[in-house]
């Protein structure tokens, strides 16, 4: 018999591939980098691929052998801290943790006082950063709204500046190009005490979106070019609606092939400087809908296998869960997003965004983050394994108590009672309390809690010299 003293199962989680199969999907990664290559345009990364004795084809047309894509996995660190902005640890990315954020540059919101859907406002961003600000569920925070009332050359920075003024969290910013990217790093370093103290202690990494798995984008690239250069994290994408568009429509080649395109970029990251930070994209949510031709975030099909082979690879990942197709709050939005986000945490996702997203990314909702809150406390409380020693076996008070006696009298029960995890919006009561309060709903109880927390936030001061540095990248 098997001796399993001294084990212990420290959190539950999920496979959807075995080991085995995690090696045909990087073996024909592999074929696809030696084979059919993919283009990249950017001469930079042109030079270093030949530097590194890359074949390029076709003038752009780069076949990374399977030799070098094995070194970059063993340069790539396995961890990646992101901090608060007050220097603590805050995530360590590896191994099975799961953090929570929302999402990003939604185009629309349901406004939390008239639920009226409309576009999206700067106030409405500000208000967004306040509430998850004070949601102790939510680890790490995006920008979650595109601002329908300022010029869109001037919106990323104006976003960036949101964050920094109205949370203390770490933040995952996106960015259309090289130039903006610099100006936000500049905001992050100004805001850390300068370059090399945001260097040491990130609270910020981009989130890198790339055009096609066989093109990658200058934009994109030249990104992870220069990020890679200072040594900072990179989150590294293709895009997500791609079964049957940009890569074939069945799940094991839409991983294979995706996975092909970031290990490239990956082995690009290296290039440029070893060590340097990369997370995977762990996605699934691939699922692009041929009969109303509308990506579907929330999709079952390819959940789980991007994750698994992060695992396998030992890469930092970035997932995704607590989103839904609905248009509104309502039973698929709660149903959609609990879904995604319990096999977002049991697949050993890591950073997983898009909490609150609704539409497939289209609407964002106040309320349906302060739902989300309570689902992701429950997936945070069921995760952990089981202690069992002494204490909690409680053998001595069995025995006191036995088979006459009552425990809600024990010692031993008052002294743990606060132990098990409390809803802040699901209601406990009987009926009749429920009746007297006006019989309200998980949307009635949301739109209040929304108010209080916003009622309660209190920005945190910024420096003067800060600002002030803030000016010199800030839009006129």
């Amino acid at each position: 018999m098997f001796n399993m003293e001294g084990l212990s199962l420290n959190t539950a989680f999920y496979r959807r591939l075995t080991d085995y199969q995690c090696r045909q999907l990087h073996d024909a990664s592999l074929e696809i980098l030696e084979r059919t290559g993919i283009r990249f345009y950017d001469d930079e990364a042109l030079e270093l691929f030949r530097r590194a004795g890359v074949r390029i084809a076709d003038g752009n047309r780069v076949y990374v052998p399977g030799w070098r894509v094995e070194w970059a996995l063993k340069t790539a660190p396995k961890q990646v801290v992101l901090y608060n902005q007050f220097g603590e640890p805050a995530m360590r990315l590896s191994g099975r943790c799961a953090y929570y954020g929302n999402g990003s540059d939604l185009l629309y919101v349901i406004d939390w006082r008239t639920g009226e859907r409309r576009r999206a406002v700067q106030q409405d961003q500000i208000e967004a950063m306040r509430l998850l600000d004070r949601i102790p569920e939510i680890d790490f925070v995006m920008s979650f709204c595109l601002p329908d009332d300022v010029p869109v050359d001037k919106a990323e920075i104006l976003q960036t500046r949101s964050m920094l003024e109205n949370t203390a969290k770490p933040l995952i910013y996106v960015t259309t190009d090289l130039a903006n990217t610099q100006a936000e790093v500049a905001m992050f370093e100004a805001a850390a005490g300068g370059a090399e103290a945001f260097q040491a202690r990130p609270f910020a990494a981009c989130y890198i979106n790339i055009a096609k798995p066989l093109r990658q984008n200058q934009e994109a690239v030249q990104k992870l070019l220069w990020l890679a250069g200072k040594g900072l994290p990179a989150i590294y994408r293709p895009s997500i609606f791609t079964r049957g568009i940009s890569t074939p429509i069945t799940t094991a080649g839409f991983v294979a092939l995706n996975n092909a395109s970031q290990l490239a970029g990956l082995v690009l990251s290296q290039l440029k400087r070893e060590g340097a930070p990369f997370l995977r994209c762990s996605h699934g949510g691939a699922t692009f809908d041929m009969r109303t031709m509308i990506g579907q975030l929330a999709a079952p099909e390819a959940r789980g296998f991007n994750a698994d082979l992060s695992q396998w690879y030992g890469l930092p990942s970035f997932g995704i869960g607590g989103l839904s197709g609905s248009k509104t709050v309502d039973q698929q939005a709660a149903l959609e997003a609990a879904l995604t986000l319990i096999t977002a945490a049991l697949s050993g996702e890591q950073l997983i965004h898009d909490v609150g997203f609704l539409d497939n990314g289209i609407t964002g909702s106040l309320e349906q983050l302060v739902i989300c809150q309570d689902m992701i406390g429950w997936v945070k409380s069921f995760l952990p394994g089981l202690t069992i020693d002494a204490e909690t076996l409680a053998l001595d008070v069995v025995e006191e108590i036995g088979p006459d006696g009552d425990f809600l009298e024990a010692t031993h029960t008052a002294k743990h009672c606060r132990e098990d995890w409390r809803p802040a919006l699901l209601d406990r009561h009987v009926h009749a309390d429920w009746a007297a309060e006006g019989s309200p709903t998980l949307r009635d109880r949301a739109k209040a809690r929304v108010a209080e927390l916003l009622a309660g936030h209190k920005p945190r001061p910024i420096a003067p010299a800060v600002r002030k540095a803030w000016e010199k990248v800030l839009p006129a």
